[in-house]
């Protein structure tokens, strides 16, 4: 079944050739569960509250609230930051999502360099595209999933690089 529209955004500071990229390389299954796909060409601004000085992170909810700004009961926003994000009740994500909603996804922890190892371009890619489907499969409504599915949660970078970047039959029966 095709959702409303999708909306993709970056966050000042983050590399739009990344969102470019994975919409020219995955345009078919965003045709397929969208009935339109859009690129804002603008940067949106750093949410004003987002920084938690303590922590050195940034706060995931006023992302999400901005992201309100550019959604409605027909279309969802998904965000990109290149910042490392937290919500309240763990040390950080890789992303979060609204079910029906919207979703931010996180850069930083998802590079080799976060880790003190050499970049890989393709591995960064590649986790890049599992948290936008998972964070999307959030906002089609799913939950996290056991089986071996992109909708597995991900305590770890371990965690995301064992699941694939696809939808189990379960999941995607849920989604049709």
């Amino acid at each position: 079944m095709k959702r409303g529209t999708l909306h993709f955004f970056v966050f000042l500071g983050t590399p739009r050739i990344l969102v470019t990229r994975l919409l020219e390389v995955h345009r078919e299954w965003f045709t397929k569960h969208f009935a339109g796909v859009t690129f804002q060409s603008e940067e949106l601004p750093l949410p004003k509250r987002a920084y938690v000085a303590n922590r050195k992170q940034y706060n995931a909810k006023p992302f999400l609230e901005m992201l309100e700004n550019y959604s409605n009961r027909s279309s969802h926003a998904i965000g990109v930051v290149d910042l490392d994000l937290f919500v309240s009740n763990l040390n950080f994500i890789f992303g979060t999502a609204q079910f029906g909603g919207n979703a931010i996804v996180a850069l930083p922890r998802l590079r080799q360099s976060f880790y003190g190892l050499p970049d890989d371009d393709t591995l960064f890619f590649q986790r890049i595209a599992k948290e936008v489907f998972h964070e999307l499969g959030h906002v089609m409504g799913l939950r996290h999933c056991t089986n071996h599915c992109v909708m597995q949660f991900s305590n770890s970078l371990n965690d995301t690089d064992r699941k694939p970047e696809a939808f189990c039959q379960e999941c995607l029966l849920l989604l049709e």
